[in-house]
């Protein structure tokens, strides 16, 4: 490894091709290091020479990898990814002591921000710093630590632990006025219905609830859309509706009453919630972590009891 100096002079040239096998675009590229298109495609050009192969096949509005451009990518890409990260985690762990945790608004609201005050009296020496993003934010770019994700498929980065699965099924609140007794599935088709659009996947929405219970929905809107999830709920609060909610998100509302099920409505089961521990053993992530997975439990438990309940 002697000479590894003169066997990585080209490293900027490296960081320009693994943009640009990204973008298959030079102009994209540009966008993404903040240089100019003719700046990405002199450092290609003199990568290929020093090289001695060519990299890209230039299309007329892309492009693409050639076989020696592969090969290339297959090993430089990770590579730098993953010396960027962790030059990132050295940067943000001598500048900041902070555990950063990232979750969407929906569980920070109904879940995580009324319990999190019992971990900062068990533990007032972790600083947290709660990262709330409707987006899945990239973890590693992002310098996030930990994160409470709800998808379908299990993530694969980081330690990861599955907490509890949603399940949905109609809500209301006692100041609703219903149009029928609310003793059947078929009694919801003729009341005002609280749905979700926008991003939302069709598993959140009334037609897959309906189609579950062997119905099919009128295709005239009976209530209203809104389009997130926070809205819709307090909506469903406030009377105005039935909502599509449930587990874990609004037990704590239905333990006091101000929302209550649909009596023989069944509930549909969704995606699952899952904890990312990005930061191998940081002890203050150690500390969270086990903290979540407890409550996690004791919610899960409580759920199973009231269900086991007669």
């Amino acid at each position: 490894m002697g000479d590894l100096r003169q066997t990585l002079s080209k490293l900027t040239h490296l960081i320009t091709f693994e943009a640009a096998s990204r973008a298959d675009n030079f102009s994209r590229a540009a966008d993404d290091l903040g240089v100019t298109r003719v700046s990405v495609s002199r450092q290609i050009a003199e990568l290929e020479e020093f090289l001695g192969a060519k990299l890209f096949h230039r299309h007329h509005r892309n492009t693409s990898l050639t076989q020696a451009g592969r090969m290339l990518a297959t090993t430089t890409n990770p590579a730098l990814q993953e010396i960027a990260a962790i030059v990132r985690q050295i940067r943000i762990g001598a500048s900041d002591k902070r555990l950063s945790v990232t979750t969407t608004t929906a569980f920070a609201t109904y879940w995580l921000m009324p319990r999190v005050v019992g971990f900062n009296a068990q533990h007032p020496e972790v600083e947290l710093n709660l990262v709330v993003s409707d987006r899945y934010l990239d973890l590693d770019t992002e310098g996030i630590d930990v994160a409470i994700r709800y998808t379908e498929n299990t993530p694969r980065d980081g330690d990861v632990t599955p907490l509890f699965r949603e399940t949905v099924y109609p809500v209301y609140s006692p100041r609703y006025k219903p149009r029928t007794a609310l003793k059947v599935p078929a009694d919801l088709l003729k009341e005002n219905l609280l749905g979700l659009s926008g991003r939302y996947k069709p598993g959140a929405r009334w037609p897959n609830w309906f189609q579950h219970n062997g119905l099919s929905m009128p295709s005239e809107n009976l209530g209203v859309t809104i389009n997130t999830y926070i809205n819709m709920l307090q909506a469903a609060i406030e009377g105005q509706g039935i909502a599509l909610a449930g587990f874990p998100l609004v037990d704590p509302y239905l333990e006091d009453g101000t929302l209550k099920t649909v009596p023989g409505t069944p509930s549909v089961e969704r995606d699952y919630f899952y904890l990312i521990d990005k930061t191998e053993g940081r002890p203050d992530a150690e500390k969270f972590c086990n903290w979540v997975r407890g409550q996690a439990e004791q919610c899960q438990n409580k759920r199973d009891a009231l269900i086991a309940t007669p």
